[in-house]
């Protein structure tokens, strides 16, 4: 069982398909391009508001993150500002955009996984202050920085399920953790929990559940050989959405889920 004062945290974004979703007519989408032109992208936020609340009921209790890079637009930021979402940076542009829309940086992290020190200092400066890390290189990096700076370890958990196995290039080994923690420590470094991503597009939830074990046991262990307590899990995202295949409802997909972070 995670400790009791561990947080869930959730990259996804947002993308899995709500049953009451209403497309534009053509009609509509023709007067759209003659207005303005084509190629033309439309952006209903009232859709992107379903979207989030519909996770958001799916997991309870879970601090979701909107990942910027699917769809890093001002006026998506600035709906799920109002809707009380938290945001997942991995550029300084990311950075420079919740900045301009008035995001309180407590409310944001940064997940991507390899970092120049200008990124770290960008992040910093606007007061983001956990990261991501999966290999000693990327932990020493934030040694200069070990007094204002958190870390989540990536942990690598293989789906061949997932249209884009994300695990196939970060992350380390489960085997790793205990290792990588007992890294920080002696540099200095705070490791504040771990995190996962399974893959984009992932049809199934049972790797999520899988990967939720894991990372529930490695907090144990890491305990009880005496390393800095873990109280954070970043579960990623990859949750499937209708494109020419029908997904799951988000209901059902997170119902798993929800038991494993229970468990």
């Amino acid at each position: 069982m995670l400790p009791r004062a561990a947080r869930h945290s959730s990259a996804a974004a947002f993308s899995a398909q709500s049953s009451d979703s209403a497309a534009l007519s053509e009609a509509e989408i023709r007067a759209l391009a003659a207005r303005f032109g084509s190629p033309l992208l439309v952006i209903d936020c009232e859709q992107v508001r379903r979207q989030y609340r519909a996770l958001r009921q799916a997991l309870p209790g879970v601090d979701l993150h909107y990942a910027l890079k699917p769809l890093p637009h001002a006026a998506v930021v600035a709906c799920l500002r109002d809707e009380g979402a938290s945001f997942d940076l991995a550029t300084t542009g990311e950075v420079e955009l919740v900045k301009a829309a008035g995001v309180a940086p407590e409310r944001c992290v940064h997940t991507h996984p390899i970092k120049r020190d200008s990124d770290i200092r960008d992040a910093l400066r606007y007061g983001v202050t956990t990261f991501v890390a999966d290999n000693p290189d990327e932990i020493r990096k934030f040694v200069r920085y070990r007094k204002r700076a958190e870390l989540l370890l990536r942990v690598s958990f293989r789906s061949s399920s997932a249209v884009v196995d994300l695990s196939r290039k970060f992350g380390c080994e489960p085997g790793a953790v205990l290792e990588l923690i007992e890294t920080a420590r002696r540099l200095g470094v705070r490791v504040r929990g771990l995190s996962f991503h399974v893959g984009s597009q992932a049809m199934e939830p049972a790797k999520h559940v899988e990967a939720i074990e894991a990372c529930t046991d490695l907090i144990g262990r890491a305990l009880l050989a005496g390393l800095p307590a873990l109280d954070v899990l970043d579960i990623g995202g990859g949750f499937p959405v209708s494109y020419r295949e029908s997904a799951p409802h988000i209901e059902d997909f997170c119902r798993p889920i929800r038991a494993a972070l229970a468990g």
